[in-house]
């Protein structure tokens, strides 16, 4: 089983690493809702852009790579955006 470490050097399983960006990205979303009253992209401050994704500043790869994995739950490396400016931002495609 792979793991990845933090800068501490402690060790995390794909699957622990996942949970934590989980409860990290809903706990975001959850402070813009108490906030205003409505979840929007940070980017372009729109709500009609469904769905409504959290992406990373830092990549998950990057930071697994990097040994510093705990960034990827870490709130300031969180942003709230709409799925176009995600796919925009991250070059994603929608298909």
């Amino acid at each position: 089983m792979n793991t990845y470490s933090d800068s501490q050097g402690n060790r995390y399983t794909t699957e622990q690493i996942e949970r934590r960006i989980k409860k990290s990205a809903l706990e975001l979303l959850e402070i813009q809702f108490l906030e205003y009253g409505y979840n929007f992209c940070e980017s372009c401050k729109r709500n009609d852009d469904k769905p409504i994704d959290v992406s990373h500043t830092i990549s998950r790869k990057k930071a697994k790579e990097d040994g510093c994995v705990e960034v990827l739950w870490d709130l300031s490396n969180l942003e709230i955006l709409g799925r176009l400016c995600h796919v925009k931002k991250d070059g994603l495609s929608l298909f």
